[in-house]
């Protein structure tokens, strides 16, 4: 999931994502976080080692030093690129946000300040916030094992069914369709969403094709890649005399 949490300086936006980190670190969640600074300086002082590479025409720039690896550019990433890094790269539980009051993201509102659009919590507890973060993060974690066919035969979408069984009123097995994740399919890296009947007849169709091939095991995964048909070329030039 991702989380902002927003307010004027000295508001104690810090403080509460500290706490918040901290508690969600101790049960186990694992977590990434996006800080707003706005100006870059101090991040690369102008003479330093890094910036003399940058100013040479490195770009981006790596700083590896021990154990830890800061990675310079410019331009820098918008917000949505460095959550998608994020996300991509760690694979974290949640990625909390602070400082950017904007945005389409759930957002916490600290201190004096009207809150925005995307505001869900304000001047919350560090219990309030917690119990939101971890109800929002099982949600997620059980709507990504849902087919997302939204097909109604349990009686409610798959959001609906996901939030049900976040608040323990539901298992995921209340949904029909369930069977259908063995089978995943995806073209240009966009999921589709797959139902009982396709999925079946995929896996029996691949499965039985696979079977006579050497190297073939029943218990293994299978992935399998189709690239898209070359286009052919059409030439009318009259070749040359």
């Amino acid at each position: 999931m991702i989380l902002g949490v927003y307010g004027y300086q000295d508001s104690g936006k810090t403080a509460i994502v500290e706490a918040m980190i901290d508690t969600l670190a101790a049960r186990g969640y694992k977590i990434a976080s996006v800080k707003h600074a706005p100006e870059t300086t101090g991040i690369d002082p102008e003479g330093k080692d890094t910036w003399r590479h940058w100013k040479a025409g490195s770009d981006p720039v790596a700083l590896q030093a021990g154990d830890a690896t800061v990675v310079l550019k410019r331009p820098g990433f918008s917000l949505d690129e460095a959550v998608s890094l994020l996300q991509r790269e760690a694979r974290p539980d949640i990625v909390i946000i602070e400082g950017y009051k904007d945005g389409s993201h759930p957002k916490v509102a600290v201190g004096d300040i009207a809150p925005t659009e995307g505001t869900v919590l304000v001047n919350p507890t560090i219990e309030q916030l917690t119990e939101y973060v971890e109800g929002e993060i099982s949600f997620e974690k059980t709507r990504a094992k849902l087919p997302g066919l939204n097909c109604s035969k349990c009686g409610m979408d798959c959001d609906e069914l996901a939030r049900e069984v976040a608040k323990g009123n539901l298992t995921i097995e209340a949904c029909l369709e369930l069977t259908a994740r063995r089978v995943e399919i995806s073209v240009g890296g966009v999921p589709l969403p797959v139902g009982a009947f396709v999925a079946e007849i995929a896996e029996s169709t691949i499965r039985g094709l696979l079977s006579s091939l050497k190297g073939y095991s029943q218990e293994g995964e299978v992935e399998i890649r189709l690239r898209p048909p070359e286009t052919p070329t059409r030439n009318d030039e009259k070749p040359e005399r």
